[in-house]
């Protein structure tokens, strides 16, 4: 995910490159961002509840369907 496409109630999925790799594939929504504009830290939260840090480019956005 790019920086700037990056927006709070996005559904989002953990990459593959993550730094988190147990994490990886995991699927949540975007709830704040930190930071620089161009450079966000997104908290995420998880599916099961939890909430994680993660930078905009460990996350991938899920298309919305029609």
């Amino acid at each position: 995910m790019r920086s700037g496409e990056a927006k709070i109630g996005a559904s989002v999925r953990v990459s593959d490159s993550g730094l988190h790799p147990e994490l990886r594939g995991q699927t949540g929504t975007v709830s704040r961002m930190w930071g620089h504009p161009e450079y966000l830290a997104l908290e995420v939260r998880m599916e099961d509840g939890r909430t994680r840090l993660f930078w905009h480019h460990e996350l991938e956005e899920i298309a919305k369907r029609a």
